[in-house]
C-alpha cells in the first residue's frame, strides 16, 4: 500500500533524488537540518491549535496567544544563526498571531484542529495529510484553512487544498465548501471553492504521479530554487550547482 501525501508527492516532483534519499535511503534523520523559518512555522502552528484545542473561549485574547507561542518558542530554539537571528524570526511570529488575534474571529470552534487523516483512494494508494484546522460554517459546509507563516507567492498552487479537499469529501458527509491558504504575514486568506471536477482531477494526478513513482528506477537530481535549502545538498550529485540555488524568503512555502 503506498501512503501518499501533498508533501510526498510535492518532494518527488521537485527532485526525485531528493525523494530517494528520504523515502527510499531513510536518510532524512542522519541529515535532517534546524531552519529559522521551519522553527518559526511550527510555533506559529502549535500555538495557533492551543489556541483553538486547548483555552476556553472566554480566555482567548491577543496577550493569551503571545502567551502560547513564547511556551512553544523556550520548548525550541534551534535554526538561528545567532541571537539577532532569532529575534528576527521570534518578532515576525508575534507580528503574525498579533494581527490574528486581533483580527480573526477567535470566538469560533473549529470541528478539527491540525488532525491526521487517512482515506483508501483506491485499492492499493492510501491518501494522508495533516490539516491545520476545518471549520463547520452556517450552511454546514466545511471550511478548509490551512496557516501560511511565508509570503504570498506570486503563483499560488492550489495541489494542497485540493488534495486536503478529496480527503475530507471522502472522509465526512459534510461537504468541503471552502479551502483557504491563510497567510500570516499578509493578512489575507486566499480561497477556492472545489468542485467535483477539482476532485477528479486531483484524484487522477495523485493516481497517476504514485504510478510515475513506482515506475522510477535513476531518480535524477533535478535542480531548482530550493536545491540551497535541502538537507541532502552534501551528498546531491549535483551539489556545485544546487548549492548556487537558494530559494528567497518570498518564494519559501511554510
Amino acid at each position: 500500500m503506498f501512503r501518499a501525501s501533498h508533501f510526498r508527492l510535492n518532494m518527488f516532483q521537485q527532485c526525485p533524488r531528493q525523494y530517494k534519499f528520504h523515502y527510499i535511503d531513510d536518510l532524512k534523520n542522519v541529515f535532517r537540518k534546524a531552519r529559522p523559518y521551519l522553527t518559526m512555522g511550527d510555533h506559529v502552528h502549535a500555538a495557533l491549535k492551543d489556541f483553538f484545542s486547548v483555552v476556553p473561549v472566554s480566555e482567548r485574547s491577543p496577550s493569551k496567544l503571545e502567551g502560547l507561542l513564547r511556551e512553544k518558542w523556550r520548548r525550541n530554539r534551534s535554526g538561528f544563526s545567532d541571537i539577532e537571528d532569532e529575534k528576527k524570526w521570534a518578532e515576525k511570529a508575534l507580528k503574525q498571531l498579533s494581527w490574528f488575534a486581533r483580527s480573526q474571529d477567535v470566538a469560533v470552534i473549529p470541528i478539527m484542529v491540525e488532525d491526521y487523516h487517512r482515506v483508501e483512494l483506491s485499492v492499493d494508494i492510501t491518501l494522508i495529510g495533516k490539516i491545520d484546522r476545518i471549520d463547520k460554517e452556517a450552511d454546514y459546509g466545511l471550511h478548509i484553512i490551512d496557516y501560511k507563516t511565508g509570503k504570498i507567492p506570486a503563483e499560488i498552487d492550489q495541489t494542497q487544498l485540493h488534495i486536503y479537499a478529496l480527503i475530507l469529501s471522502k472522509e465526512q458527509s459534510l461537504p468541503v465548501n471552502k479551502a483557504s491558504y491563510l497567510y500570516l504575514e499578509a493578512g489575507e486568506f486566499r480561497t477556492l471553492e472545489p468542485t467535483a471536477a477539482d476532485l477528479d482531477h486531483a484524484t487522477s494526478y495523485i493516481i497517476d504521479l504514485v504510478d510515475r513513482i513506482r515506475m522510477e528506477r535513476e531518480y535524477p537530481a533535478i535542480l531548482n530554487n530550493y536545491c540551497g535549502t535541502c538537507d541532502f545538498l552534501e551528498i546531491c550529485p549535483k551539489k556545485e550547482e544546487a548549492v548556487k540555488l537558494t530559494a528567497s524568503e518570498d518564494e519559501l512555502d511554510f
